[in-house]
């Protein structure tokens, strides 16, 4: 799968669609936790999953730092090259068991966000375990994912995600629809799954 994302890299920003996606997920975002407030300015954050970094660029004006991952070595690149002051980028997959990549980041964010990213994995379970054990006692984790239809094979459901968040033990949780896209076809639902520990 990461080379067909390898694939995309070096168009992926000129892409009206993916641009408004980011639009949406960021202010649904800020929505969730306030994120333009004073207090996540001293804050670390991971971005799961982040792409070229469109929704990082417009987190990280808002936090301390923002770690930024992706499987894709030429998504990370293209983000590499924004030069974003407080963002590190790493190319890796955080979550195989035979990596050091979560080891070096250690645990303590105080927000880890994946969009469009956990309908693609293939455990996505086992990733939200994971990703929980990498938040701080306060921390947040917010997803965003094409919500599951009849016939679809992409996508998560709300019961999917709601499951997955009380398997890791989130105290707070809330799955919904978060914003929608429309298409001459059909509209395509997003839905955001926000977990508080």
């Amino acid at each position: 799968m990461t080379e067909n994302w390898n694939e995309h890299a070096s168009r992926w920003d000129d892409n009206p669609d993916v641009k408004l996606y980011a639009e949406k997920a960021f202010a649904s975002l800020d929505a969730q936790i306030g994120l333009r407030g004073k207090d996540w300015k001293s804050k670390r954050v991971l971005d799961f999953g982040c792409g070229t970094g469109l929704l990082a660029q417009k987190v990280a004006p808002h936090v301390g730092e923002l770690v930024a991952v992706d499987t894709s070595e030429k998504m990370i690149a293209v983000l590499t090259d924004k030069n974003i002051p407080n963002v590190v980028a790493i190319h890796g997959d955080i979550l195989a068991a035979d990596t050091e990549i979560g080891a070096k980041l250690g645990a303590g964010f105080d927000l880890i966000y994946a969009s469009s990213v956990c309908g693609f994995l293939s455990d996505y379970e086992s990733a939200v375990l994971a990703l929980a054990g990498l938040l701080s006692p306060v921390g947040h984790f917010i997803q965003w994912d094409w919500l599951a239809s009849d016939g679809n094979e992409s996508g998560l459901s709300e019961r999917r995600v709601r499951n997955a968040m009380q398997a890791a033990k989130f105290k707070s949780i809330r799955v919904e629809h978060a914003f929608s896209f429309e298409t001459d076809e059909h509209t395509m639902p997003v839905l955001i799954g926000a977990g508080g520990i």
